[in-house]
């Protein structure tokens, strides 16, 4: 079924250059456009909570480019992938082939419990949750509160620890290097072109893109009916079409993160590049019955923390201690009941 499904999309794995290109410049045009709404009518707080939007919206775009760069689907030279990746991670902060490294480990162990390091978040479970000492438990979930995931782990993570991510020394520190310089100049030159102004509109809009951005892509797999299980039992077609979901927005928010919303064909068939994946999406939806979430929805998944081995769902720390009862019963439950609680 896998061979089956992923063979219905390969009339969308055609790279188009022309195409590839325009979606390019918009983007960037959309960046630069971002930069000076908010710097010419700075302060106001309107046009720079609508500069911080249009400055979301392209630098999501430009990393689905960047992104689409590391699986080589994006342009059909395999060069003009790997220099179009390298150049966007000025606006991105993320090193290209560090990045690729890094989410291509992604890819290949999708669902997979045993292989939790390749996963930009980590999940534990109920038993995990049960095992682990106070301090342990402590450290989760402040990783797995609101304020970590929305705010403190964004910024920590992709403005500060990306400046040489993990695997950085097994890719190359120069590819750590490289970008950072590139990122270095770009800023410096928003500064020095647009002023203070123009600067602190890129403060504004790099937070709220990569807190926004960080949310949208914690949902992509931090759904109540997502997909996990312990090597060797995974399944790659269970795990891309359940353990991704796909974000039911609309048409405007397709737009402004080109596509990320179709996140379970994509981990399906990498090679779809996304200005194609909407269109295989709509050809494939009813194959595929995709996990569609909301607005409300999109929110919601900060509520689901560990994963239910029993059940085959995501819960909330509320709920652990009455799962964890029902599979482990006590002396005095099973007393209770009238089991057999001599040994």
């Amino acid at each position: 079924m896998t061979q089956s499904l992923r063979a219905m999309t390969m009339p969308y794995v055609r790279p188009n250059n022309i195409l590839g290109a325009s979606h390019l410049v918009l983007s960037l045009a959309m960046w630069v456009a971002s930069i000076a709404l908010g710097a010419v009518l700075f302060p106001n707080p309107i046009a720079i909570a609508a500069s911080a939007v249009l400055f979301f919206s392209a630098t999501a775009r430009l990393f689905a480019i960047q992104h689409d760069n590391g699986h080589f689907s994006y342009f059909k030279s395999k060069r003009a992938n790997i220099w179009v990746g390298i150049l966007l991670g000025a606006f991105t902060a993320h090193p290209f082939h560090t990045m690729r490294y890094n989410h291509n480990r992604h890819h290949a162990y999708i669902g997979n419990l045993d292989e939790m390091e390749s996963h930009e978040v980590m999940t534990w479970t109920v038993a995990q949750w049960q095992e682990a000492g106070p301090w342990q438990r402590l450290f989760y979930r402040l990783y797995r509160s609101p304020l970590a995931i929305l705010l403190v782990g964004p910024i920590a993570i992709i403005l500060i620890r990306y400046r040489f991510p993990k695997n950085a020394r097994k890719v190359g520190l120069w590819d750590s290097a490289i970008q950072n310089m590139l990122m270095a100049s770009l800023w410096l030159s928003v500064y020095l072109i647009g002023g203070w102004p123009a600067f602190a509109t890129l403060l504004i809009g790099a937070v709220f893109a990569v807190c926004f951005a960080t949310l949208v892509i914690y949902s992509g797999h931090n759904h109540e009916e997502t997909y996990w299980k312990h090597a060797p039992d995974v399944s790659f077609e269970d795990a891309s079409l359940r353990g991704a979901s796909v974000l039911d927005l609309g048409p405007v928010f397709d737009f402004m993160i080109f596509n990320f919303s179709y996140h379970d064909l994509h981990h399906l068939n990498s090679r779809v590049p996304c200005y194609r994946l909407r269109a295989c999406h709509k050809a494939l939806e009813h194959k595929i019955s995709p996990t569609r979430l909301g607005w409300f929805d999109l929110f919601a998944t900060l509520r689901w923390n560990l994963w239910d081995e029993e059940n085959e769902r995501m819960i909330s720390f509320k709920d652990a201690a009455p799962v964890f009862a029902a599979v482990h019963p006590t002396r005095r439950d099973l007393h209770k009941e009238g089991g057999d609680v001599a040994g």
